[in-house]
């Protein structure tokens, strides 16, 4: 009893705000993305999806997450002492034993999505656990190691396929293999349909890196937009949402995407206007207006993807 109690001590009186920051648990709602994005492409060429290994794979992913962007926002906070994050966990007025109880708390919870992990592996095969170990490592690597992902040019490229390709891969192969429907064909798909979103993902890092620059040369960090220089980087994301564009009305045609999602296109002036202050001033405050252009292509895209599933669905039983 007094055991229990001691433990329970443990985590009381939590910094909840502190918890948030840290973990960036706004963050979570692109595993839900991933999940619609799977079902959608599931239902559409398969008819299939199996839904209990797709949750289960949520919970597991959305702690995977809150613990890897805990993990990599306490060592930039830990390791870089200059900085606009660093100032803005400052002014929370926290102290070393809040800190400590939050990583506490979230190394602790590491234990629901090691035992998810495990029980999916057993029920839909070895892969998925290949998938996480790859994802996982990529993202304890991108503040972690002698020479951490955030501070090489290969960064910027390496989070943005881990965030919009591995997930949605692990979600694919969960919802197909109890059904016998995975083959190499189906992640090659997988991957092509996450690409538009990549691309945007990718220029949303850029983007950030742009307005961090001079921060990040203060703490030794010499990304892919410092090897290049600004201009170029503005240039590499004007590129990286160009294709975006470019890619959603061609694989459309190509059958690899429903033909509905050509609505996209009708969408594309409203997105522009939201990050258009960023190409004109890449400061700070316009940031944010990237972070909300890259969500809208996001849902809307696979918001899209899942309309096309539903028609495909009526046509069958209709036939």
């Amino acid at each position: 009893m007094l055991t229990h109690q001691r433990k329970c001590s443990r985590y009381r009186n939590v910094n909840w705000k502190l918890f948030r920051e840290l973990s960036d648990a706004k963050a979570t709602i692109l595993d839900l993305c991933w999940l619609v994005l799977a079902i959608s492409y599931a239902f559409g060429k398969y008819q299939t999806f199996d839904i209990i290994s797709g949750l289960l794979g949520l919970v597991a992913i959305v702690f995977f997450h809150l613990i890897i962007n805990f993990h990599n926002n306490y060592n930039e906070f830990k390791t870089y002492r200059t900085g606009s994050y660093h100032d803005k966990i400052n002014k929370m007025n926290i102290n070393r034993e809040s800190l400590a109880k939050v990583r506490r708390l979230v190394y602790a919870i590491g234990i629901i999505p090691i035992l998810i992990t495990a029980y999916l592996t057993y029920r839909t095969g070895w892969f998925i656990l290949l998938v996480a170990i790859i994802g996982l490592i990529l993202g304890f690597l991108y503040t972690s190691g002698p020479r951490p992902l955030n501070s090489t040019i290969m960064g910027e490229a390496v989070i943005a396929i881990a965030i919009s390709v591995v997930i949605p891969v692990a979600f694919v192969y969960l919802g197909l293999a109890t059904a016998g429907k995975i083959d190499s064909s189906t992640i090659i798909d997988t991957i092509v349909i996450c690409l538009p979103i990549t691309f945007a993902i990718f220029g949303t890092i850029i983007a950030n890196n742009v307005m961090d620059l001079e921060d990040d040369l203060k703490n030794d960090r010499h990304t892919l937009v410092d090897r290049i220089g600004k201009h170029n980087s503005m240039n590499l994301f004007k590129a990286s949402w160009a294709l975006t564009y470019a890619l959603i009305p061609i694989l459309a045609l190509m059958k690899v995407i429903p033909y509905v999602s050509l609505i996209m296109i009708i969408f594309y002036p409203g997105i522009w206007d939201i990050y258009r202050p960023f190409l004109s001033t890449s400061e700070p405050k316009n940031f944010p207006n990237v972070l909300k252009a890259t969500l809208r292509l996001t849902i809307s895209y696979i918001g899209l993807m899942a309309v096309g599933a539903i028609i495909d669905e009526i046509i069958i039983l209709i036939k």
